[in-house]
């Protein structure tokens, strides 16, 4: 079960290292981790109905930190999985309730229409996990900029909305 999980984590976050190598993580799980999807307790053999393509991230907790976030059932550890919708709800969701202008480009286009940039970078492939990680403390200011400003500030020509998203670090 471990090397199939190091293969898979590998696999999906294999070029987007965060502070430990995917398997450095997964070193530090013990025989049973406690596995979430999508917020939802799931086993491990869930994992494997996901393509590495579904997945918009995966948070690998160990020791204190599992078992104070998920009790006692993450004594071996934790790992949650976000996958691409769950993360899009999520932050279409925070997005809608702080700025009625997102909702309404979000009703008024279709997504593939919308640019998003972040913190003055262009967001162009896998940005569910990057705005999923945005919460209400973290969101100081979410702007909608037209075509034209979009093509003139950000060189982008192909999108009909611009979104431009300030935000602290998670």
């Amino acid at each position: 079960m471990r090397n199939i999980l190091v293969l898979f984590l590998l696999f999906i976050i294999g070029c987007k290292s965060t502070k430990v190598p995917a398997d450095k993580a997964v070193e530090k799980l013990g025989p049973n981790p406690y596995f979430i999807i999508d917020g939802q307790p799931s086993d491990h053999s869930d994992i494997m109905k996901y393509k590495p393509t579904d997945v918009a991230s995966i948070t690998v907790y160990y020791g204190r930190l599992a078992v104070n976030t998920f009790g006692e059932k993450a004594k071996d550890g934790a790992v949650s999985i976000s996958t691409k919708i769950f993360a899009t709800n999520k932050y279409e969701t925070l997005f809608k309730t702080f700025s009625k202008d997102y909702e309404k480009a979000l009703r008024e286009n279709d997504k593939s229409d919308i640019q998003y940039i972040l913190n003055g970078r262009i967001l162009t492939k896998d940005i569910e996990g990057d705005l999923a990680s945005i919460n209400n403390k973290l969101l100081k200011q979410l702007r909608i900029i037209d075509e034209r400003e979009l093509a003139d500030k950000f060189k982008v020509t192909n999108k009909k909305v611009g979104v431009l998203i300030k935000s602290r670090k998670p």
